[in-house]
């Protein structure tokens, strides 16, 4: 990984750190809030463990400690203090428990966490067998042994143990689920953020992939030019591969231009191909006003148009003509590349399988693909009566439409 692609990722983890949660799609206030709970999990842990213990309180007051003692003070003390009961062992004992077994295998995990959860449902239960005693004294014993058939202390705690037992259960499968989520949740955002690293350095490696044969053969025609002491042709020649070059090396795989610009890049290539090939190439611009301002991957017509020099062009002695058009459809561009070539298959598909003459067009195919997905068209057909002719269609955008 080089330094950019980390200080992306150190980045886009930093965002997710500071803005993550299952309410990104929330609007406003609610999403940043429930985004600042869910984005540090001590803090959702101890705001989750307040509220749902509070929430316990008051649910206890209602079924359980007004039916056993009435409306009084005793029936409130005996409520906090079975909720402070709870708050404190599952924060205090059962966490650390749970911690250290989320990183055990399946197994080992769910014998930890149902051993605890048991040992501690008997504990909550004793204690507050303990604190009933404190609250109403020691009469209630009595009332239960007899209810029960015995005072031992170990049969006292019985009644409380199924519903205690319940209690941190339940508990446990809220942490437990949270935390799994939360790990899932994180898993998901750094496949997705490889697989974001990886869509762009396709992208970059496709944009760039400039064919080396233009280059030695622009360096060869200028070699040529040299020699035969034609400066001024040589020097313009060269000033327009520089151009050129900048251009493409400037320009950014994973944005977009405006066509204007992309026709204006691509009369610099076919001024160098014309100057090698003189009146065996006419080219034909048919660019729609209404398309000039529409937004474009860079040089995605290069390919196509290198594809035509080099495979039909350079096979004719002359009258070689491309036809480069640009229209607007509604919502999308409709674009083409057009060559008279006479060596064109009947099934132009069969191009994109063959790994010598394939490699600029599926190039071509592939970057629609990565920016559009299945908002795209790529179509080769044949020409009447020879020639080939690569069309594509994209979304229409303009530069300011949120889509560049």
């Amino acid at each position: 990984m080089d330094e950019k692609e980390h200080e992306l990722m150190t980045s886009v983890e930093m965002t997710a750190a500071q803005d993550a949660g299952p309410f990104i799609e929330a609007p406003g206030r609610a999403r940043r809030w429930m985004n600042w709970l869910f984005a540090n999990k001590d803090r959702m842990f101890w705001v989750l463990q307040v509220v749902g213990w509070v929430g316990f309180f008051f649910l206890h007051i209602l079924s359980v400690s007004t039916f056993v003692a009435g409306r009084s003070l005793d029936s409130l003390v005996y409520s906090f203090a079975s909720s402070l009961i709870g708050f404190l062992t599952t924060s205090i004992l059962l966490r650390p428990i749970y911690r250290i077994a989320r990183r055990q295998g399946p197994a080992l995990l769910l014998i930890i966490a149902m051993t605890t959860t048991i040992i501690m449902a008997v504990a909550m239960s004793a204690m507050k067998v303990q604190t009933f005693s404190l609250i109403f004294g020691d009469a209630w014993r009595v009332t239960r042994g007899e209810a029960i058939g015995t005072t031992n202390f170990l049969f006292l705690i019985l009644p409380d143990l199924p519903p205690n037992l319940f209690l941190l259960m339940s508990w446990a499968g809220f942490y437990f689920g949270i935390n799994y989520y939360l790990r899932l949740r994180n898993e998901t955002e750094r496949a997705l953020l490889s697989a974001r690293l990886a869509d762009q350095a396709q992208l970059k490696m496709l944009r760039y992939q400039l064919n080396p044969h233009f280059l030695f053969n622009t360096l060869n025609a200028i070699s040529t030019l040299v020699l035969e002491e034609d400066s001024k042709q040589a020097n313009g020649m060269l000033t327009r591969l520089s151009a050129f070059l900048r251009y493409s090396l400037d320009s950014d795989p994973l944005q977009k231009t405006t066509l204007s610009e992309e026709v204006r890049a691509l009369q610099l290539y076919l001024d160098i191909e014309k100057t090698r090939f003189t009146d065996r190439l006419t080219v034909d611009f048919d660019i729609d006003d209404d398309a000039q301002n529409a937004m474009v991957p860079s040089l995605i017509l290069q390919p196509a148009i290198e594809n035509a020099i080099k495979y039909a062009i350079a096979k004719m002695e002359s009258g070689g003509v491309i036809k480069i058009t640009a229209k607007r459809e509604g919502k999308m561009l409709r674009m083409q590349v057009c060559d008279n070539g006479p060596d064109a298959p009947e099934d132009p598909t069969a191009l994109l399988r063959n790994a010598t003459t394939g490699v600029g067009l599926v190039n071509m195919r592939d970057r629609l693909s990565h920016l559009y997905a299945e908002r795209c068209e790529f179509k080769l057909s044949h020409m009447e009566p020879q020639g080939l002719c690569v069309a594509l269609r994209i979304p229409f955008e303009r530069k300011g439409d949120g889509n560049d």
